[in-house]
């Protein structure tokens, strides 16, 4: 039943915008915003401003008398609205559509459009997002993903649980330590832990600890992702080592190539291409570390562990026979970490999902950047990775 009725009294048209003054039913009793009792029992009354959606092109506001209520369960409380929450300054189907547009854009062109605070308007959005997600999804879960990001400069990070049968991530807590990790399978249960069959890590060892401590079960995959990208710091370490020796003509052709050996061979542009030619012919330990790249990701092919470990293997002897030193280095962690390399021929979790789940969450990043607003920035990569 409807806590309040109004009858239009009253329509005003200013230069931009349009107020509609709302009159009471007095056959309408008031009701207690903490309890729900009805009164007819009122203790003064606020005229306010209520915003509303717009009428083709002028803002819409709905102007009425608000009274607080002598409640005979709480005392003195402000009365309920049907249509506006208690101490808000818009109505419900305005701050949904608030909602809807900043899931699509970003908080400063919403306010912008709307002619608002961008306060205002984050506010309006985290409020519904923590409707939305204040229930977890923590059912059937059976393979997880962990990793970390991070939220702005210098060592502030997030660690992010991912869901990765729905490719959606259910759990998000700062920092990234071994009790962050702990805080999400305290919450989860020791039911539902059991229920866990592998999870996909990067190779950290607090998060290590974490798993075999509460997840005893669990088989620990590590992904080609994250094993890709650290093998990617390898080949940068070889690359400034030989332009520290190199002529200062090989240097000119050595400088300026990061990003080229980086990136996957089929993003690259013609001209790139050509300048990785001319690094490769130049120098053999830049080759061999960028072709052994190449070959380790053959790796996450295989579909039993025992051919996976004989190609590890033969890797890692190839690696030595370079005699580089970074390479060297690479593989003893490999070798210290074999285990959670062969576990992908059992659990091959796509490592395609990791890289676009963090793609995803680098955009909302960009998006939310200059907020200050950890809880909202956390339910912002919910709300996109869902």
């Amino acid at each position: 039943m409807p806590s309040v009725r109004f009858d239009t009294a009253l329509t005003e048209k200013e230069e931009d915008s349009t107020e509609i003054h709302l009159l009471r039913k007095s056959s309408y009793s008031f009701i207690c915003s903490s309890c729900g009792q009805r009164t007819s029992f009122t203790y003064g009354s606020t005229r306010v401003r209520i915003r509303d959606l717009s009428i083709f092109e002028f803002k819409s506001y709905l102007v009425l008398d608000k009274y607080r209520v002598k409640c005979p369960n709480c005392g003195v409380k402000v009365e309920k609205l049907d249509f506006a929450d208690i101490y808000s300054r818009c109505t419900d189907r305005f701050e949904e559509y608030v909602a809807r547009l900043c899931q699509i854009t970003s908080v400063k062109q919403v306010a912008d459009l709307l002619e608002m605070d961008w306060k205002t308007v984050k506010d309006i959005d985290k409020k519904y997002l923590k409707r939305e997600f204040a229930i977890p999804d923590y059912d059937d879960l059976r393979i997880l993903g962990v990793d970390e990001i991070s939220s702005k400069k210098g060592h502030h990070y997030f660690t992010v649980v991912t869901n990765m049968e729905k490719t959606k991530v259910i759990w998000v807590g700062k920092k990234r330590k071994k009790e962050t990790l702990d805080s999400f399978f305290k919450e989860l249960g020791p039911d539902r832990c059991k229920k866990i069959q592998a999870v996909a890590i990067d190779m950290w060892d607090p998060f290590i600890a974490s798993i075999r401590e509460y997840l005893p079960q669990a088989e620990i995959v590590f992904d080609k992702f994250h094993v890709i990208n650290k093998y990617s710091k390898v080949i940068d370490k070889v690359r400034n080592a030989e332009y520290k020796k190199a002529t200062e003509s090989d240097r000119d052709i050595i400088k300026g190539t990061k990003y080229v050996l980086l990136k996957n061979p089929e993003n690259l542009e013609m001209k790139e291409k050509e300048k990785l030619t001319r690094l490769l012919d130049l120098n053999e330990n830049i080759n061999m570390s960028y072709i052994l790249k190449d070959d380790l990701k053959i790796l996450w092919e295989y579909i039993d562990a025992e051919g996976a470990e004989k190609f590890l293997n033969s890797w890692i002897e190839r690696a030595r026979e370079t005699d580089i030193r970074a390479l060297k280095d690479f593989t003893k962690t490999l070798e210290n970490y074999k285990y959670g390399l062969l576990n992908h021929a059992n659990y091959p979790i796509n490592s395609g999902k990791i890289e676009g789940m963090n793609n995803k969450i680098k955009v909302i990043k960009r998006v939310a950047y200059g907020f200050h607003d950890d809880e909202y920035f956390i339910l912002k990569i919910k709300q996109g990775c869902s």
